[in-house]
């Protein structure tokens, strides 16, 4: 309920009859194909989308104009990527602004750009700065440089740390070297699995480098931090009834900006999908990859006062998806996590009815009515009835009797707050099997 215009949605609509009727028939091999054709990547109400939907624009410019609370909102154009024999489409002008972002960009900024044959957006994290021209960090998965060509002063894309064994498959790779990675249950396997298989981090660059045009600067990590200190209702509130979309930069950063938002005590849980399964092209659409999160989820490792547990979605294994819970490591927190944790709640599939609507929008400390509107969205028109308010309220009740604090911390985690090493996260909940147990998260309260 977040570009530019009104979006269509795309999210996972488990839980509903005509879903469910057909996993008591086909068993998980069905259950699986239909999650495949009902789904894209993260946007769902449960997290990283914050109940808003995911861009669907074409790679465009950035013109901003003022929306009626006073935010700056992109409005597009479309930008034609490289040509697919490697040559530059851009003017000599774009080069040079594109040029010109490389050689003043910091450590911890976020960029984006257009590669050939792409539509949509790719984004790199600057790690470290060898010279001007040139910057190293993350992209899809893989260690990579950004450089600008002496000789034709344009800006490419390269890997680097590429090490393939006699097969052609990659040793290891950024996140399987991440020892943090490790405190995810289940992450690491899967991780593993892919690697083997090819399937993630794709081929993508190769050993050549790829031309990039349209160079932009998201935003700095800093920068990021202090927009959710002093304002969070963006990555906190979830989306209001007139929401229109997010930007495609707005919808890079936004995860890394609700994990800060938990992070600086003025957000009650955060869910972040840790891998989807479901999309075609896997190599290209992990919310892992986008700028800030992999980072942050570190620091969520080392930080003393938050806990987190990884969960499958119902009925589905390991491989079609797993997000992180993470939370205050405190009640009523703690215990809520554990009840979304039961039923297998994912970041990336929407609820199938008003009552688990609601109980997923609270836990998430979205602000009332804003729930309310994406209950009335899903439901065609129908809002929250006090029946099913009551009902949430009094499982909520039942879980803990200490209340939900309008900040459960002052701030982000100071150094005593700090481990300095990894601590190992609980076990990866239980997940949902059968039709029945969809039923119990999805079709039970349809109230």
């Amino acid at each position: 309920m977040s570009s530019v215009a009104q979006q269509t949605d795309h999210r996972v609509r488990v839980g509903s009859d005509r879903v469910v009727g057909r996993t008591r028939r086909g068993g998980r091999g069905r259950r699986e194909r239909n999650m495949r054709a009902h789904a894209v990547t993260t946007g769902g109400w449960f997290a990283s989308a914050n109940g808003r939907r995911r861009s669907r624009t074409k790679l465009t410019t950035k013109r901003t104009r003022s929306r009626t609370d006073g935010r700056k909102v992109e409005r597009t154009r479309a930008v034609a990527p490289p040509a697919m024999d490697g040559s530059s489409r851009a003017s000599p002008e774009e080069d040079s602004a594109s040029v010109a972002v490389i050689r003043k960009c910091e450590v911890g900024d976020a960029l984006r750009f257009a590669t050939p044959g792409e539509s949509r957006g790719c984004f790199f994290e600057v790690e470290s700065k060898p010279s001007e021209d040139e910057c190293v960090g993350a992209f899809r998965g893989v260690d990579a440089r950004l450089r600008v060509d002496a000789e034709t002063q344009t800006v490419r894309l390269s890997e680097t740390k590429r090490d393939l064994d006699g097969d052609g498959r990659r040793k290891s790779t950024r996140l399987l070297r991440e020892e943090f990675t490790r405190e995810f249950s289940g992450w690491t396997t899967t991780l593993e699995r892919l690697r083997r298989s090819g399937e993630y981090p794709s081929p993508g660059i190769g050993d050549g480098e790829v031309p990039c045009v349209d160079v932009v600067k998201v935003c700095g990590f800093e920068e990021l931090r202090r927009r959710v200190l002093e304002d969070p209702s963006e990555w906190a509130d979830g989306s209001p009834k007139d929401f229109k979309g997010l930007s495609e930069n707005a919808h890079a950063t936004l995860n890394a900006g609700e994990l800060l938002a938990l992070m600086s005590g003025q957000r009650p849980m955060v869910m972040c999908q840790l891998w989807t399964g479901w999309e075609e092209d896997l190599g290209r659409c992990q919310n892992v990859d986008l700028p800030y999160v992999t980072r942050l989820l570190k620091e969520v490792t080392e930080d003393e006062d938050l806990a987190y547990v990884v969960v499958s979605p119902p009925g589905a294994t390991d491989k079609l998806g797993l997000t992180a819970l993470i939370y205050p490591n405190r009640s009523p927190y703690k215990e809520r996590a554990k009840m979304l944790a039961s039923f297998g709640a994912q970041a990336a599939i929407v609820a199938g009815s008003p009552y688990y609507q609601t109980l997923i929008g609270r836990c998430l400390g979205y602000k009332e009515e804003h729930i309310a509107a994406h209950v009335a969205q899903y439901n065609k028109g129908a809002g929250i009835t006090k029946e099913v308010s009551d009902l949430v309220d009094e499982e909520l009740a039942k879980l803990s009797g200490v209340p939900v604090s309008a900040r459960w911390r002052d701030g982000y985690a100071t150094p005593s707050q700090k481990s300095g090493k990894h601590r190992r996260g609980k076990k990866k909940s239980r997940r949902a099997t059968s039709a029945e147990d969809l039923e119990i998260m999805f079709g039970r309260r349809k109230k």
